[in-house]
């Protein structure tokens, strides 16, 4: 179940940064940011109905609120960086760091994986790169590298942190989580002077964006709860895979071989990951 969970994840994350990446060209950085996260509390309460919670921690609720923190700041990074730069650019790095650092912090903590997952972890980051592979772009502006670095190391801590959490709190985590994020993200929106709601051509995409997102954490928050850290973050990270999709659906992008060969490496390293 958490493998699934985790590919749930990959392909809500897909559609949140093609969607949160198109709003940032359109409209200014934290207002995108600002915006999706609040558009996404609804979908917070709905799943709340659904998901038992025996048991609500301090411990967990404190961690949901870092969690918040990371995840924000990730986001904006991330959104940042598409904004400025390409796919191919931001998506290799951003999914494979993203990937791999929480492999190595489950080792760290006492995880281990069998060499059919290692081999899983090897062919998921062959995958995010490939996918991402375009041979007509330019070399990588340092703010867009730099940018891209930052939202995986964000995003890695996220999953790090939701991954201390007890099942036994169900999303509660991140109802705190959320709590944090969005007075955060409104606050910095203003002193930017960024706040102003979307325009009705913008307002569907970050709609879009806020709701995948907040799909994409509790499916990831339940995957990370009942299963490894390493697995679990590494289907995430996949994400590059599902955007690209989204490219060749909504945009009528052409994929090239590397990318098509990326996709089914995808699937293939999905199959290793599965126990």
């Amino acid at each position: 179940m958490s493998q699934l969970l985790s590919l749930a994840t990959a392909a809500l994350y897909g559609v949140a940064d093609f969607s949160g990446g198109l709003a940032s060209r359109r409209m200014a950085l934290w207002g995108v940011v600002a915006w999706s996260q609040l558009f996404g509390v609804a979908l917070l309460g709905l799943t709340l109905i659904f998901i038992d919670a025996p048991e609500i921690r301090v411990g967990d609720i404190a961690l949901g609120a870092v969690a918040g923190i990371l995840g924000l700041f990730g986001i904006a990074s991330l959104y940042g960086a598409l904004a400025l730069g390409s796919m191919s650019i931001v998506s290799p790095i951003t999914g494979s760091l993203a990937a791999l650092i929480p492999v190595v912090a489950g080792l760290v903590l006492g995880e281990l994986l069998t060499s059919r997952q290692w081999i899983g972890v090897g062919c998921a980051v062959a995958a995010v790169i490939l996918v991402a592979w375009d041979r007509s772009a330019s070399h990588a502006p340092a703010s867009v590298v730099g940018l891209s670095v930052l939202a995986a190391v964000w995003f890695a801590a996220f999953f790090i942190v939701l991954d201390q959490t007890s099942s036994d709190s169900g999303i509660w985590p991140l109802v705190a989580a959320r709590s944090v994020s969005v007075p955060m993200a409104f606050a910095i929106a203003l002193l930017g002077k960024s706040a102003a709601p979307p325009s009705r051509a913008v307002l569907p995409i970050v709609a879009i964006a806020g709701l995948a997102d907040m799909a994409a954490n509790v499916t990831i928050l339940l995957a990370l709860q009942s299963g490894p850290l390493g697995v679990s973050s590494v289907i995430a990270s996949l994400y590059p895979a599902f955007t690209v999709l989204a490219a060749i659906v909504i945009l009528k992008e052409h994929p090239n071989r590397f990318q098509w060969l990326g996709i089914g490496m995808a699937l293939f390293a999905v199959a290793l990951l599965a126990v």
